[in-house]
C-alpha cells in the first residue's frame, strides 16, 4: 500500500515537472513562431525552407523522440528499476556511429529536394540542407541519452535539460535570423542541441562501470519507432503534401499545427511517457482508461477552442511584421479544418502506450504488420493524389484525416493485443 502511494506521488511530481517544463518550452516555441512570422510571414523563401525542413523532420521522426522512447524506454526502465549499475559505453559508441550515418542519409534525401525546389539562392539552400542534417543527427544522438535519463526516473533533469535546449535556440533565433535570414533558423536549433549535449550528457558519457549494455540496431525496432511517433509523422507527411503546390500554403499549415500541437506536446505526450514507464513495471488497467479519457476530453476542448477563439488567438500571436491580416484568416481556416483530426491523433497516441510497454520480442510481428499498413496506406494515398485534380491543400487534409483515423483503428487493435499477450 505504501509503495503504491509512493509510486503515485512520484508520478504526480514527475508529471508536474514535465508539464511545467513543456509550458515553458511551448512558451519559447510560441516566441520562436512569433519571430519567424515577424521576419518571414508567408514568403516563398520561408515556404521553400519549410518544405526542405519537412523532409528533414520526416526523417528525424524515425530517429528521435517518442519513436525511440517507445522502442527503448521500457528496456532502460527495467534495468534501472532493478538497481543495476549500468555502463553506457556501448550506447555512446553506437550513438556516435549511427549519428554520422543519419547525417549522410539526410543529405541524400534533402539535396535532391533542393534541386526540385530550384530556389534562386540555390547555394543558400544547400547550406541549409547541411545544417538541417546536423540537427537531425544531433537530435538522434541527444534523444538516446534523454531516454537514458527518463529510464533512470530523473524526469526533473529531463525537463530542465530540454527546456534549456529550446531556451538557447529561441534566444539566438532573432539575431541569427536578422543576420543570416532563413539559414539562421537552422543554426539556432543546432546551437541549442550543442548546449544540451555538452551540459547535460557529459556526466552520462562517463558512466562506464557496471553492467555493460549490449546496444545496437537489434535493440531498435523500426516498426515500433514508426508507430511510436506516428502523430508527428502524419503531420509532417501532410505538411509535405501541401508544400508540393509550389505556393505558400505550407506556411499557413505550419502556423496552424503550431497551435493545434500544444495539447499533444504539453499534456498528452507527458501522460504517455509516465503511462509507458508505469506499465513497463506493472499492469494498470485504470491508468489506460484514465489516459484515454484525458485524450478524448482534451481533443474535444481543442476543437471547441479553435472554432470559437482561434481567429483571435492567431491574430494576437502572429499578426505583426511580415504576417498580415490575410495570413491570419488563412491560418485560421486551416486550423479549423485540421482540428478534428487531432481528436483521432490524441486517442491513438494514448491507446498505443500499453502495447509499447510489452517486451519488444513479443510484439515484433504485430508491430511490423501495423507499421506496414500505415506505410502502404501512405503510398496508396500518394498514388491517388497523382491521378486526381484536387488541390494540395485538399490532399493534405485527406492525408491527415485518413491516417489519423487509421491510427485509431490500429491503436485499438494494439490495446487488445496488450491484454492477450500479457496473459500468455
Amino acid at each position: 500500500m505504501f509503495k503504491s502511494y509512493v509510486l503515485k506521488s512520484k508520478s504526480i511530481i514527475d508529471f508536474f515537472y514535465m508539464f511545467i517544463s513543456n509550458i515553458i518550452k511551448k512558451s519559447f516555441g510560441f516566441v520562436r513562431e512569433i519571430i519567424l512570422a515577424y521576419f518571414f510571414g508567408s514568403s516563398m523563401v520561408y515556404a521553400n525552407f519549410l518544405l526542405l525542413k519537412t523532409a528533414a523532420d520526416l526523417f528525424s521522426q524515425l530517429t528521435q523522440g517518442s519513436a525511440l522512447q517507445a522502442s527503448l524506454l521500457s528496456n532502460f526502465s527495467s534495468l534501472y528499476d532493478k538497481g543495476h549499475k549500468v555502463s553506457l559505453s556501448n550506447v555512446l559508441v553506437f550513438s556516435k556511429n549511427l549519428a554520422w550515418k543519419i547525417f549522410l542519409v539526410s543529405q541524400i534525401i534533402q539535396i535532391p529536394l533542393v534541386f526540385y525546389i530550384s530556389p534562386e539562392n540555390f547555394w543558400l539552400f544547400i547550406m541549409i540542407s547541411l545544417v538541417l542534417g546536423l540537427v537531425v543527427s544531433s537530435n538522434f544522438f541527444s534523444s538516446i541519452f534523454l531516454i537514458v535519463i527518463q529510464g533512470k526516473g530523473d524526469f526533473k533533469k529531463f525537463s530542465i535539460s530540454t527546456a534549456v535546449d529550446i531556451f538557447v535556440s529561441t534566444v539566438l533565433l532573432y539575431p541569427l535570423s536578422l543576420m543570416f535570414g532563413v539559414v539562421g533558423i537552422a543554426v539556432s536549433r543546432a546551437i541549442g542541441l550543442g548546449v544540451l549535449i555538452y551540459k547535460y550528457f557529459t556526466p552520462i558519457f562517463n558512466e562506464t562501470e557496471g553492467y555493460k549494455i549490449g546496444f545496437g540496431m537489434k535493440d531498435i525496432n523500426l516498426s515500433i519507432m514508426l508507430l511510436g511517433n506516428f502523430a508527428n509523422i502524419i503531420m509532417f507527411l501532410s505538411r509535405f503534401v501541401v508544400g508540393l503546390d509550389a505556393g505558400n500554403s505550407i506556411t499557413f499549415f505550419n502556423y496552424s499545427i503550431v497551435l493545434l500541437n500544444v495539447f499533444l506536446t504539453a499534456i498528452i505526450m507527458n501522460v504517455n511517457t509516465i503511462v509507458l514507464r508505469r506499465l513497463s513495471v506493472k499492469k494498470e488497467v485504470k491508468l489506460i482508461v484514465f489516459s484515454f479519457l484525458i485524450s478524448l476530453g482534451l481533443g474535444l476542448i481543442l476543437v471547441f477552442g479553435v472554432e470559437v477563439y482561434g481567429l483571435s488567438i492567431i491574430k494576437f500571436i502572429f499578426e505583426r511584421g511580415a504576417f498580415t491580416s490575410e495570413d491570419t484568416v488563412l491560418t485560421y481556416e486551416f486550423a479549423k479544418d485540421l482540428s478534428i483530426s487531432f481528436i483521432f491523433i490524441f486517442i491513438a497516441s494514448a491507446l498505443f502506450q500499453p502495447f509499447f510497454s510489452i517486451d519488444q520480442k513479443l510484439i515484433r510481428r504485430e508491430s511490423s504488420v501495423m507499421a506496414s499498413i500505415l506505410v502502404l496506406s501512405t503510398l496508396v494515398l500518394f498514388v491517388i493524389f497523382s491521378f486526381t485534380t484536387t488541390s494540395a491543400r485538399e490532399n493534405s487534409l485527406i492525408m491527415i484525416y485518413s491516417l489519423s483515423f487509421l491510427s485509431v483503428v490500429l491503436a485499438s487493435y494494439s490495446s487488445y493485443k496488450y491484454f492477450t499477450i500479457k496473459t500468455i
